[in-house]
């Protein structure tokens, strides 16, 4: 009998080919986008869980707040770890990581720049564990000058051979003996190392309560409480910090704490660091769980829409499929069989569907990794866990679609079918009209949304930074040169036509700062403000076009500059210097004894953007330091031959550093990707958009359809008595179009609020566009229309005769 029920089921698909075959592949689409969502979040969520004891490791953060301004970081003084492992057993081991980028290695002829060269303590691998090809977890980094490297690393120096013993050398001088060689970290890693290396610590940082520029992770023993362990840290620094702030700043701890001032250390746990941490200064970029939620309801919404064309049409032809059940039911056919039946169907459609969507997601994956910034496989889909998901969404189709039509087919009566009263009934129109706005309501929503999110996005990557970002080519490794070289290199560079300045910097904006604490003149121990520094030669104002608001800029023939600050506009404020900056003092702690060093304000910058548009623009100073040891070379390139000139760049970097690598980028390309998180969303949304909107218009497609069918007869009357074409195009039209108008209504306010919540996350945003609002009204009644019209026209055209004699 189930054979039967497959065999029947099989039929009515062939015999209402062009509804089966829309069901079929709204489903199928609809099944694809969530199989790919389901692909994205699992893999979302997987970070950090391939680590043994991924449970029990944990990252200590700070939070500080000094008045009115607070800061959330993951960076930590290098005495805390050791100090925390030796104080609470629950600690079992503590390590710090200090990640180095663009640090030249070299092995006999091979010399490549590693951007991954991670300094840690001996006992890394016994907390991040990763299988060793070669060489002894335990003893690996037992030794100042130990070196471990990645399996693709390894074979980037030195082949396919077993590297332990061989020697690299790190810079001019350091040489480093190969280990052990581990297995590559996988993608789903908040860090990735390509060299491991024992940090080397000074005796005067192992002290230091005050430096923050390393992270610090914890290994639990099992079976810890972390938050029991987090209470204990504030007895942990009145203990150790407190009498070093009072000694060298003369301020008590508590005293300074009960003026509203708060300094505390939490632990983040590993596997919620990449979806949960809100600190900054993060090794690599993460992710938001308020995507994860976004994407699981767009997929959610977008199998709906697929199940809800299967229920429009369903329903729609219920009344032809009506006869079929009551010579059922006349030949002894029970209601639960005749369920049975429909589900049978159901079942066949769905996994055709879902056999199509695995042939959809093999086309779409290679452009959904390329926006996604992914490297999934469709082959995952196969694996037990995701089968079973698979099967979860098949039977929630099945159910979902299936019921109402199993419930209201086999309800029909036997005597009211054969009295046609089932064509009759207005309650089924009202359902699908209500499943169609719903539809629509879904795609708008969406539509809108992408609209928003795109245009903050393009606003982020357009908007006035405050300074000039085109065509700065930025060479990394300037440290390279001495202050003679960096002169040299200056005059033979701007000899070029091709180059317009040439500065050297510590830092770029959007590659991070410094950070220091500082006192305003008059201000107490307890009143220290923190301020963002940039390490700077005398170019650099002028090569990226700062405005220059008060004062003047440095001046390399007063010796005396490099004791000396420019200030941007947020700094000036935070001092309460608005009315006359010039000549004031900003005073630097020593935290060797308790004194304060003036430094002189010569200057004052516009506020410029330095960092991610998701945070106001920070207290900052330039400080000049052309004998500092400054990372970066900056080259101003006139814009009539732009690649031109960095090939005479290049060139000259090949001849002064005899051939080091050139390792470069430019500077707008470079601060766009502050952004690439939002931009990944708005073309994730953006794909999912026109997907919903062609599930949208194959339902109705097929709704349309199957509707005009049955008012052929009314149409052939109509058109006898005098209607015009237009006439009926307009009457068969009217109800989409309210039903689509309905649908923005609802859809409106649901998307201005998620929106309005979204864009609240920006410190620097757009205001909400409400003409979105109109674009997404017209253009969804422009795809209804159109995608009725055809159908329109040609019913509206049919010969009355013909349509009289219809049936």
């Amino acid at each position: 009998m189930i054979l039967n029920f497959f065999k029947v089921a099989f039929r009515n698909m062939m015999k209402y080919k062009q509804y089966s075959f829309i069901n079929v592949v709204g489903l199928a689409i609809g099944l694809a986008c969530v199989f790919l969502i389901y692909l994205f979040v699992k893999d979302e969520l997987s970070y950090d869980k391939f680590y043994k004891n991924s449970e029990d490791i944990y990252r200590v953060a700070v939070k500080i707040k000094m008045g009115e301004r607070g800061f959330v970081g993951n960076t930590i003084c290098a005495p805390f770890s050791p100090t925390a492992q030796a104080d609470f057993p629950e600690v079992k081991y503590a390590v710090r990581t200090h990640f180095r980028n663009n640090v030249l290695f070299a092995y006999e002829e091979k010399q490549f720049v590693e951007d991954k060269l991670l300094k840690t303590d001996s006992t890394f691998f016994q907390v991040f564990d990763r299988p060793f090809i070669y060489g002894d977890p335990q003893t690996a980094l037992h030794g100042s000058r130990n070196i471990v490297l990645t399996e693709t690393t390894a074979k980037k120096y030195f082949g396919e051979i077993n590297p332990l013993g061989k020697i690299l050398r790190m810079g001019e001088e350091n040489l480093y003996t190969v280990t052990g060689v581990v297995e590559d970290l996988p993608l789903n890693s908040h860090f990735h190392y390509n060299l491991v290396c024992n940090n080397t610590i000074s005796p005067e940082d192992e002290d230091n309560w005050f430096s923050d520029y390393m992270q610090a992770y914890f290994l639990l023993e099992p079976g810890s409480d972390y938050k029991e362990l987090e209470s204990k840290f504030s007895g942990f620094l009145l203990k150790y910090m407190g009498p070093k702030l009072k000694s060298v700043l003369g301020i008590d701890f508590n005293e300074w704490k009960k003026m509203g001032n708060e300094f505390n250390y939490y632990l983040e746990p590993l596997e919620r660091i990449y979806l949960y941490s809100n600190t900054d200064g993060q090794i690599e970029p993460i992710s938001d769980i308020k995507y994860v939620y976004i994407f699981s309801a767009i997929a959610f919404f977008i199998l709906l829409l697929a199940c809800v064309n299967f229920l429009n049409l369903t329903t729609a032809r219920s009344f032809t499929r009506a006869n079929e059940v009551g010579v059922r039911k006349v030949f002894g056919s029970s209601r639960e069989m005749l369920m049975l039946q429909f589900y049978a169907e159901t079942f066949i459609m769905t996994i055709f569907a879902g056999i199509l969507s695995y042939f959809l997601i093999e086309m779409m994956l290679p452009s959904f990794n390329m926006i996604a910034k992914k490297q999934l496989s469709s082959a995952l889909l196969w694996q037990p866990q995701y089968m079973f998901f698979v099967a979860a969404v098949i039977f929630f189709v099945v159910l979902f679609s299936g019921t109402y039509t199993a419930l209201s087919l086999s309800g029909f009566r036997v005597m009211s079918v054969l009295k046609g009263e089932v064509r009759k009934g207005k309650l089924g129109k009202k359902i699908r009209a209500s499943l169609v706005v719903f539809q629509f309501t879904v795609a708008i929503g969406i539509l809108v949304s992408a609209f928003v999110i795109k245009e903050q996005v393009d606003f982020m990557q357009t908007k006035k930074l405050g300074f000039e970002k085109e065509r700065v080519l930025v060479v990394d490794r300037a440290y390279t040169f001495d202050a003679d070289e960096k002169e040299t290199i200056k005059e033979i560079l701007f000899k070029y036509s091709g180059v317009k300045n040439v500065s050297f910097s510590g830092m770029v904006p959007g590659r991070g700062t410094n950070g220091y604490s500082m006192y305003s003149e008059g201000a107490s121990n307890e009143d220290m403000i923190n301020f963002r520094l940039m390490h700077v030669d005398e170019n650099f104002i002028d090569l990226l076009n700062l405005k220059v608001k008060a004062g003047r800029n440095f001046d390399r023939s007063r010796l005396a500059d490099t004791s000396v600050f420019i200030a941007n506009e947020a700094a000036i404020h935070a001092l309460g210097y608005a009315d006359r900056p010039i000549g004031r003092y900003v005073y630097r702690p020593s935290f060797s004894e308790n004194e304060r060093t003036p430094i002189e304000i010569v200057g004052v910058v516009k506020n410029f953007h330095f960092e991610s548009m998701r945070d106001k623009i920070l207290p900052m100073f330039l400080t000049y330091t052309p004998n500092y040891n400054q990372r970066y070379m900056l080259v101003k390139l006139k814009p009539d031959n732009v690649m031109e000139g960095m090939k005479l760049v290049k060139k000259t970097w090949m001849k002064m550093t005899k051939g080091e690598p050139f390792e470069y980028f430019f500077l707008d390309e470079d601060f766009n990707t502050l952004f690439k998180g939002e931009l990944r969303v708005a073309n994730i949304l953006t794909s999912f958009t026109v997907l919903a909107f062609i599930i949208a218009m194959l339902g109705l497609l097929g709704l349309v359809s199957f509707e005009m069918q049955q008012r052929v007869k009314e149409i052939g009357i109509r058109k006898v008595l005098g209607s015009t074409e237009m006439n009926l195009v307009v009457l068969l039209s009217k109800n989409l179009c309210m039903n689509v108008i309905l649908a923005n209504l609802i859809a409106w306010p649901i998307s201005f609020y998620a929106m309005h919540k979204w864009l609240s996350n920006f410190i620097y945003r757009i205001d909400f566009p409400w003409y979105y609002f109109l674009v997404a009204l017209l253009l969804s009644l422009v795809l209804a229309i159109v995608t009725v019209s055809g159908h329109s026209v040609k019913v509206a055209n049919t010969n009355p005769i013909k349509s009289l004699r219809y049936e």
